[in-house]
């Protein structure tokens, strides 16, 4: 049923979207990116073609299962600044991570998923469809960094976990979101974070399709008396949310030398995004930059026409 509807959809006959499936994993543009933590990080992007069909299966199906509210990636109306927010008025917070998050969700446990799921909402789906959608989202039988449907299936499949989080955290005065592979739990008193990992690994015990296991080295316990970092968010000792000393100062310098005329389009692009991101977390640091730069260039950053004529390279 999926896969004629799909052919119907997009105008791609049967045999050739079967083809593309049976190829998936040979159809990936694999690179490195720097981690900010150290080594590299391996990005294996689809091609534009299985990317299309990545998006149209997440639309046509995985959206239609539940997730948790307390996932706040990957979500319209959810995200960095969110995910922080419901810590701040909190004093202390333990920072938890999945190793190898995307690769940990393999396509047989996706196939099972995808079943149970689709027959709980009434979508009648055949072996055929299900073998379809598992190879078209992973590669070489795992999820990958770099498919856009690799967020919306982690968050669909880990909402049983979620919810068991959430509720045990609840019952205990906790407050639990979850971000990708990264798990904050705060509370007002720390001898409330106490075996936490223990909280974790109970969660996540009796849910068949997934293989999780927590990053030890990465585990975090962070407190009010000093600047808690939650998804890049700074919380400070006073309970608001901040960038953080080193953004400021790395917009400022982009600043002064974008006005200058001293970088080119594709990093006056990035300090666009980093500029909207930072008055997002920190409304109050757009005053201040307008004190010390004017109120008609920090406008035009706003403004894609004028950043460019504003750039006097």
């Amino acid at each position: 049923m999926l896969i004629e509807l799909l052919s119907r959809t997009s105008g791609i006959p049967d045999e050739r979207l079967l083809r593309i499936s049976a190829t998936a994993s040979q159809q990936y543009k694999l690179y490195t990116v720097p981690k900010r933590t150290g080594g590299e990080r391996l990005i294996e992007h689809p091609s534009r073609e299985l990317k299309a069909i990545q998006r149209w299966v997440i639309r046509a199906l995985i959206n239609r299962f539940p997730v948790h509210d307390s996932a706040t990636a990957y979500r319209i109306g959810s995200g960095i600044r969110e995910n922080a927010e419901r810590h701040r008025t909190s004093k202390y917070t333990n920072r938890y991570d999945f190793m190898n998050f995307f690769p940990s969700f393999r396509k047989e446990h996706i196939s099972i998923f995808i079943k149970e799921q689709s027959d709980i909402i009434g979508i009648d789906l055949s072996e055929r469809d299900i073998d379809f959608i598992a190879n078209i989202v992973c590669r070489n039988g795992r999820l990958t960094i770099g498919a856009p449907s690799s967020p919306a299936i982690t968050n669909a499949m880990m909402f049983a976990f979620d919810k068991k989080m959430h509720d045990a955290c609840k019952s205990r005065d906790l407050i639990f979101t979850r971000y990708a592979d990264d798990i904050f739990i705060s509370a007002s008193e720390a001898r409330k974070l106490f075996n936490i990992e223990n909280l974790i690994i109970d969660s996540k015990r009796d849910i068949h399709y997934l293989n999780l296991r927590i990053n030890h080295k990465k585990t975090a316990m962070l407190s009010k008396k000093y600047h808690r970092s939650i998804t890049g968010v700074v919380i400070t000792p006073q309970h608001t949310l901040s960038i953080g000393r080193d953004r400021k100062r790395e917009i400022k310098s982009l600043i002064h030398r974008w006005i200058n005329g001293q970088i080119d389009a594709e990093k006056t692009e990035y300090l666009k995004g980093l500029f909207s991101y930072a008055i997002d977390i920190e409304p109050s640091f757009e005053t201040r930059l307008i004190d010390k730069y004017g109120a008609d260039i920090i406008k035009s950053l706003r403004s894609p026409e004028n950043a460019i004529n504003t750039n006097r390279s």
